[in-house]
């Protein structure tokens, strides 16, 4: 779908169940979260960043709404670059979200469905030659 700060692209992973023990390290960090980048997101993220010269940010979210004693939505959002079809590292994801248009986070916080934005695409119903140079020149379109 069309951004004022580049194309965005929109993969629905299904949630998966939560484990039954937990680590401390979620809590404390020192380390690398388990499932914050789900695999077929990588997938996706790898194949857009070998179109873009400028690479792609994978923006991902494990979130829950009312968990324990705290009301509302929580949980954590992921960010991370690709370049090339390879992972560069991680990215402040507040940050990504702050540069980004607000469509990004009403996405990544399950605000609005991708289906409900103006002017999305399903990659489904396009050829994929046509998928890739509309993504290809969402990327070029960026605005100050």
């Amino acid at each position: 779908m069309p951004s004022a700060s580049g194309a965005v692209a929109v993969l629905e992973v299904p949630a998966k169940e939560a484990p039954a023990d937990w680590d401390i390290t979620e809590l404390l960090g020192g380390g690398e979260m388990p499932g914050a980048f789900p695999p077929e997101a990588e997938e996706v993220a790898s194949a857009l960043s070998r179109l873009a010269r400028t690479g792609v940010v994978l923006l991902t979210a494990d979130l829950a709404t009312d968990v324990g004693i705290e009301p509302g939505l929580s949980g954590h959002v992921s960010a991370r670059r690709y370049v090339g079809g390879t992972a560069e590292g991680d990215m402040p994801a507040g940050l990504v979200l702050a540069g980004a248009d607000q469509v990004v986070e009403d996405l990544v916080l399950g605000r609005v469905r991708a289906g409900e934005v103006a002017g999305h695409q399903r990659s489904g119903t396009l050829p994929r030659w046509k998928a890739t140079r509309m993504f290809t020149r969402g990327l070029r379109r960026r605005k100050p």
